[in-house]
């Protein structure tokens, strides 16, 4: 780690080598999910939907529920006729519960993920995440 001196500011710690690789835990912890899609679109949006479970999973237990509530009611409206939000929402808790038993002290946020094929068979999952959630979560 480097620490860089601001004058009227804290000093801002820039992880020069990050132990955690989140692209890595997130493929340990979803890949099975991810791996329903046939296409890289579908696989995609199967990321996502554990990145937003993973991302849930961080937030303290009370504010959880909530969470999962907007989730819902963001995806119906962005999927309108498409009558799965039980199913999708079934399986976010699962991975939920998922995370929280695999790495429950990993309190990283994804910002962002995506999909990038190798070939026709392997793909590499590419993560931004944050280790300071409050910015993230107002």
């Amino acid at each position: 780690m480097k620490k860089i001196k601001k004058k009227h500011k804290k000093d801002i710690i820039i992880n020069t080598s990050p132990s955690i690789k989140m692209s890595t835990l997130i493929a340990e912890y979803a890949s099975d999910y991810i791996n329903r899609g046939d296409t890289t679109e579908e696989r995609e949006n199967y990321l996502r939907g554990a990145c937003t479970a993973w991302n849930i999973a961080v937030l303290p237990e009370h504010l959880r529920e909530e969470a999962l509530c907007h989730h819902r009611k963001e995806y119906t409206r962005l999927n309108p006729g498409i009558d799965d939000a039980d199913d999708v929402m079934h399986d976010i808790r699962l991975l939920i519960v998922k995370k929280l038993q695999m790495f429950p002290s990993v309190r990283k946020v994804i910002v962002d993920a995506g999909i990038e094929p190798i070939n026709a068979t392997q793909y590499r999952i590419n993560v931004v995440s944050t280790d300071n959630p409050k910015q993230f979560f107002k």
